[in-house]
Parts: C-alpha cells; structure tokens; sequence
C-alpha cells in the first residue's frame, strides 16, 4: 500500500442492491493509495451486494447518513446497481450530502445507476455525464449533455457506465483526487506558526487555492507509481454489466 492519498477521505453513499464490482473494485484501488474510505447508509450493519442479477458480497457499514458530515470527506463515491440508485435518489440525508460535497466542489464519482442521484438531487443540469444507458433520457430531462463514454470528466464530476469501465474510472478518479489533495494542502496553515509561506526571493508564495481542472482540460498526470494502486483494479475479472 502506498501513501499517495493517506490525508484522504472519500464517502461511498450505498444500500442494499449496489453492483458489486463498482463498490468493492474502486474501494481497493483507493485504499491501495492509502485513502481511507468509509461506507455511508441508511442501513445500520451491512449493506448487500450483487452480481447484476445473483445476489454476492455483503459490506459493512462504517456510518450513518444521518450523522454523516460532507465536510469531514474530500470526495464522494456513488456506486451502481439499479436497486441502490433508484432508493439512494429517495434518500433526503443522501441528497442533501451531495449537494453540500458538490458545492465545495469536492471531486465525485458516479457509475451505472448511481448517476440517478446527482439528479434527484438537482447537480446534473449543464453538466456533462455519462451512466447505464437507461439512463440517458433522465439525464437529458434534467438539462445534462448525456454522452456514451467509457469514462466522462466534467469539472468536479467523473462519471462511467458499467463494471468493464472500472480500469478508465479509477483512473480518472484518481487523477482528480490528486487536484483535490492539492487544494486541500493549499488550504493548511503554514506549519510554522502560521506566518505566509515566502518564495526563495523573499516575497509572499501564491497561497491561493487552486481550482479543479476546468471542463474539457487534461487534468494533471498521478505520480509514477500509480501502477500499485491500480493493480488491483486491472487484475479483477469483467463483471457483468449492471
């Protein structure tokens, strides 16, 4: 495990009926990286998962919605699976999350039918997304450009639509974490006592905050060793889509 992201917190919002692979398969690569991630639901123990259709892996429970904070993680992770999406878009505790992480333009991720929260939530109008294509016509209600991608970047937004584009979602994640840690560094108080950081000529450093990468840019390259948090991703076998 490395430490690229061991400052890091990321919130999985999740109940029963989310597709296991885009939970667990994105959980490893990010703890992999040394981020800590913690499972947020209306549900009090465990949460179940699924193999599209076959009932699979069970997940424990690290925190309640209704307690939660979005202030206390750097970036959100909604899973798919269409019984999960259709009852975490229900959830006032789970809309009012994502608002509160969208309007600190904290990073968030979306796969499959996870994409239906951003909706009911009311963040989906002008931005660019992809999902399952069911919902294309949800998306384009709600003012997003829908758009069939394996992976899609709109600002503070990472969006893919099924388990085989676990690989290229990860990726583009994790590339955005990486804007976030900086922001969020460029935030902490100088260690020194709090006086203003100066350049090698004397003056005042440029403390402020830097911004996620706009629409349409590259974001910035991950470090070199990527590779290790990603080994876990790319080793998995194809789920099936769902």
């Amino acid at each position: 495990m490395s430490n690229r992201y061991q400052q890091l917190k990321v919130a999985v919002l999740v109940t029963d009926g989310f597709e296991q692979a885009e939970l667990l398969e994105p959980k490893k690569a990010l703890e992999a990286a040394g981020a800590t991630v913690h499972i947020l639901s209306d549900k009090t123990d465990s949460v179940q998962g699924f193999k599209h259709v076959d009932k699979g892996e069970s997940v424990s429970v690290d925190g309640s919605l209704d307690t939660a904070r979005p202030e206390d993680y750097s970036a959100v992770l909604l899973p798919g699976g269409v019984v999960n999406g259709d009852a975490m878009r229900l959830l006032p505790q789970a809309r009012n999350f994502i608002r509160a992480a969208n309007d600190a333009e904290k990073p968030i991720a979306s796969i499959c039918h996870g994409g239906w929260l951003l909706i009911s939530a009311g963040i989906a109008k002008g931005r660019t997304v992809t999902s399952w294509p069911s919902l294309q016509d949800d998306f384009k209600n709600a003012g997003s450009q829908w758009v069939d991608q394996e992976v899609v970047r709109d600002e503070n937004f990472v969006s893919s639509r099924k388990p085989t584009d676990i690989p290229a979602f990860n990726n583009e994640f994790m590339k955005l974490l990486d804007e976030q840690q900086r922001r969020e560094q460029g935030q902490q108080p100088d260690a020194t006592g709090g006086e203003p950081a100066l350049t090698e000529a004397g003056g005042e450093a440029d403390t402020t905050t830097p911004r996620l990468s706009e629409k349409g840019s590259a974001p910035a390259a991950p470090p070199s060793h990527e590779n290790e948090a990603f080994a876990v991703a790319h080793g998995q076998s194809p789920q099936s889509d769902g």
